[in-house]
């Protein structure tokens, strides 16, 4: 996956010192397409990221105002880059908060423009900058409060925790937790890869007012790696420190 970053440099405008932005990030396959837009964005002082495909864990990583992605037909047959192979991106934005302005060509336009898509507008693309710097910005005014705050989501590896709704993902799929998994899973996620003890576990997990034997603690991750499908002999997730307690696996949080 290739990025590039189009910010505009300050002092090269005129006047303009860039002192506060907005992030926008692109998913083009051919950025040559959407330049115009590039251009017209970073003009304007928002921080714009051009990347090639879509993946998941992107959008918590960059953590992006908005979302422009180019639904365009390419030259040669290609999944993903459709309306409707742009699902995915569409389904994580929603979740992530972060608005999406689909570009789409003039037959693509017609055929969906009456239809209701949470979260996106449809924009017949190529078209002025203009009016897409105008669309862009009605988005991101008229948006939701609590829209593209990234506060209530944490990411590790392909594990997805939304904080809200107490929900857990790997890969996509919902994970069933008890209420003490869920505990100690956010209590690794946010441990950043240090050496955690079962006493810190205990206290912190389970609190202090807990009288049960550590052996509780081996027990719920056990069970946790069980239903994360993660294994004690070839860890991805959580690692055993052999005299010392767990720790995750290395440093793929977002």
């Amino acid at each position: 996956m290739r990025e590039q970053n189009f910010m505009t440099d300050p002092s090269s405008q005129t006047g303009m010192l860039c002192s506060l932005t907005q992030r926008v990030m692109i998913i083009s396959p051919l950025p040559d397409r959407v330049r115009s837009l590039l251009v017209a964005l970073s003009a304007e002082c928002f921080d714009v990221f051009s990347l090639h495909e879509f993946n998941k864990g992107m959008l918590p990583a960059l953590q992006p105002e908005l979302l422009v992605y180019d639904a365009l037909p390419l030259p040669l047959p290609s999944e993903g880059h459709t309306l409707e192979g742009g699902a995915e991106l569409l389904a994580d934005a929603r979740d992530y908060h972060v608005p999406v302005l689909v570009l789409l060509d003039a037959p693509s336009f017609e055929e969906h423009k009456d239809e209701e898509f949470p979260g996106a507008e449809l924009l017949k693309w190529p078209a002025l900058p203009e009016e897409a710097l105008s669309r862009i910005h009605s988005m991101l005014e008229n948006r939701p409060a609590q829209a593209g705050s990234l506060e209530d989501i944490r990411v590790f590896k392909d594990i997805r925790v939304d904080l809200r709704k107490m929900k857990v993902e790997r890969s996509g799929v919902r994970v069933e937790l008890t209420k003490t998994e869920y505990d100690l899973l956010l209590y690794f996620i946010h441990s950043d890869g240090s050496v955690l003890t079962r006493e810190m576990l205990l206290d912190d997990v389970w609190g202090s007012q807990f009288y049960g034997g550590s052996n509780v603690v081996d027990v719920h991750i056990k069970t946790l790696r069980k239903k994360l499908k993660d294994s004690a002999v070839s860890p991805r997730y959580i690692v055993t420190v052999r005299g010392a307690g767990y720790r995750l696996a290395d440093d793929g949080l977002h």
